[in-house]
């Protein structure tokens, strides 16, 4: 019988860096996809004009539903290793294979509706910010449900809105270390950093070069998110407390 979740267990987020070091094989789906999806934007992302503004509109979104099968497959070898103590890249992989149907569907979902509440937040100004948090918050868990309870992509939807809804405070807390982590941290901070640093020895400078190094800190921040992601959706619908 499912028990309700009480309080955040900040204790999940420690144990979840010590989780990241162990178990690199967390990091190789998301590696894989983001890797792709540089290549992606290579291809897609170049021509000029209209149609650069088509292809990479297209390309947004591959490189979008990419890091999103990397991320699910991540979620599905982090279950297990919350749940079991271990977790193998190949049973990750051949499960979210079985389930990609349902993830892609569920991130199409959730795509489509931070656009939409980014493009409402665009007609009012300043609160766009607020409408595309608010849609993240509550969709959070949407490729969660897919990837590891298996609830096909619409529904999942659905789903992710009933956990976020009843169990707000540790929601919050994950959206606030998600973007902490993934989208400041993995995005934004540190791949500018590591180019910045690696530019005097001619090593970066480049745009493919500047984004496989984006490509791999993006996939850290995303496995370390797909770990947290995992325990705090279990514990919401499982009521399980594993280490």
């Amino acid at each position: 019988m499912k028990q309700p979740l009480t309080g955040v267990d900040f204790s999940a987020y420690l144990k979840a860096f010590g989780h990241l070091v162990r178990f690199p094989a967390l990091i190789v789906a998301p590696l894989l996809m983001t890797v792709v999806g540089v290549l992606v934007q290579q291809i897609f992302g170049n021509s000029g004009g209209v149609l650069g503004g088509i292809t990479g509109g297209i390309a947004g979104l591959l490189v979008f539903l990419l890091d999103s099968f990397g991320f699910g497959v991540a979620m599905i070898i982090a279950d297990d290793i919350w749940r079991h103590g271990k977790g193998s890249f190949e049973n990750g992989w051949e499960e979210g294979k079985r389930r990609g149907g349902g993830i892609l569907l569920a991130a199409i979902g959730f795509n489509f509706i931070l656009f939409v509440a980014g493009y409402a937040g665009s007609l009012i100004g300043p609160l766009a910010i607020v409408l595309i948090a608010a849609a993240a918050f509550f969709f959070i868990y949407t490729i969660a449900a897919a990837a590891i309870g298996g609830i096909p992509g619409g529904a999942a939807l659905q789903v992710s809105l009933e956990r976020a809804r009843a169990n707000p405070v540790p929601t919050l807390v994950l959206l606030i270390v998600t973007l902490v982590v993934y989208v400041f941290l993995g995005t934004l901070f540190v791949p500018v950093q590591i180019s910045a640093l690696l530019q005097p020895y001619n090593f970066t400078g480049t745009t493919i070069i500047d984004s496989l190094i984006s490509a791999v800190t993006r996939a850290i921040a995303l496995s370390y998110v797909a770990l947290v992601t995992a325990k705090v959706y279990s514990d919401l619908s499982f009521g399980r407390r594993n280490s």
